[in-house]
């Protein structure tokens, strides 16, 4: 990949629209996320290495931060999505439930929006993850800093599960009146799921990272 695409890659990434639940990502930087973002090769980095980056520590504690601001993230929304099961057995109460329904249909939207923030968020931390295992040498303190960061995404799974059940939950509430959902309310219930699951791929990448991480560290 060229530098040029790289940086492409690398901007995209913040071109993306602000929200409510994006985490902050000021912190600690490895010399090369500012110049080598094609450089994700690992046997290139290492091959030009003499020693471990000063801030490789840093680095990892700061995306553990950041990980488990996911986490916070992740329980966020799933408190808003327990909510929405609330709110539907009270639309489903009403004579007249239409415009309660298109308050929980854009509701739906909303959450959807913010699951996929957290996605692309997860993305990000494992790219700065893999720059980390270019750099990664024996060391006690790092190994320490990668299980941490491991104990954080072993967490965001457990969050991820919690949040899969009450929105699959939500799913099902759905279906049962169907006299007052429509084709586009249905949808924007599917929508929502499907983002949570979409999330897992996530999850999944972020934590490989982290093992590697791990395993790169271990004296």
């Amino acid at each position: 990949m060229s530098v040029r695409k790289g940086l492409a890659v690398f901007l995209a990434a913040y071109a993306l629209p602000a929200h409510a639940f994006a985490a902050s990502w000021v912190g600690a930087r490895l010399w090369q996320e500012g110049f080598f973002w094609d450089a994700l090769i690992h046997a290139r980095d290492r091959a030009a290495r003499q020693q471990a980056d000063p801030q490789l520590i840093p680095v990892v504690k700061t995306i553990a931060g950041q990980v488990a601001q996911q986490v916070a993230n992740m329980q966020q929304i799933h408190a808003y999505i327990k909510g929405q099961q609330d709110s539907l057995r009270y639309a489903f109460a009403q004579d007249n439930p239409q415009s309660s329904m298109t308050i929980i249909r854009n509701n739906f939207d909303t959450l959807a929006k913010g699951t996929q923030q957290i996605e692309h968020n997860l993305y990000y931390l494992t790219a700065r993850e893999r720059m980390a295992i270019t750099q990664a040498l024996p060391d006690p303190e790092l190994t320490a800093a990668s299980t941490q960061l491991i104990g954080q995404i072993q967490q965001l799974q457990l969050s991820l599960n919690a949040m899969y059940l009450d929105t699959q939950s939500l799913r099902q509430l759905i279906d049962t009146e169907p006299w007052a959902v429509d084709d586009f309310f249905r949808y924007g219930g599917d929508h929502l799921l499907k983002s949570v699951v979409s999330v897992q791929d996530s999850v999944f990448a972020v934590y490989n990272a982290a093992y590697e991480l791990h395993v790169r560290s271990r004296q």
